[in-house]
């Protein structure tokens, strides 16, 4: 079967490509086949178009509510979706697993925080310093 090549140079009929699923009719001969770019059509003989013309409209005419009721849901169903869709974005980084063995067991020992009465001690030293400080300044010098 010959192919025929988008831009070439046709004869009247109608021409189909299955690979791009897309079917063009030429009204005269000589004209240029438009059609996708790259793709190869085929020209489909007028009695086979003829003879597909009514199963073709019987497909439309059978199909067309559930194409119509499908389209409802979806639009129906899409904020549902979309507001799904955003919480579980927000939420994502809750379900990874951050296990990380290099820093939880090869980092060195930290040092232990001083026991509450040390720190008081080491916390009163600077202070006692200060108010022999301060109180040999308000002294009046003689």
């Amino acid at each position: 079967m010959k192919t025929y090549q988008t831009g070439q140079s046709v004869a009247y009929g109608v021409y189909a490509s299955l690979r791009a699923l897309d079917v063009r009719y030429v009204g005269a001969d000589g004209e240029a086949l438009d059609g996708r770019a790259g793709a190869q059509y085929w020209r489909v003989p007028t009695l086979l178009m003829l003879a597909l013309a009514p199963v073709a409209g019987g497909l439309f005419v059978i199909a067309f509510p559930a194409l119509v009721l499908g389209l409802a849901v979806a639009a129906a169903t899409r904020p549902a979706w979309s507001a799904l869709a955003g919480l579980a974005d927000r939420r994502a980084h809750l379900a990874v697993v951050q296990w990380q063995p290099t820093a939880a067991y090869l980092r060195p020992p930290q040092e232990e925080p001083p026991a509450e009465g040390a720190a008081a001690q080491s916390d009163a030293q600077p202070l006692a310093d200060l108010e022999r400080e301060v109180s040999a300044r308000r002294e009046p010098k003689s």
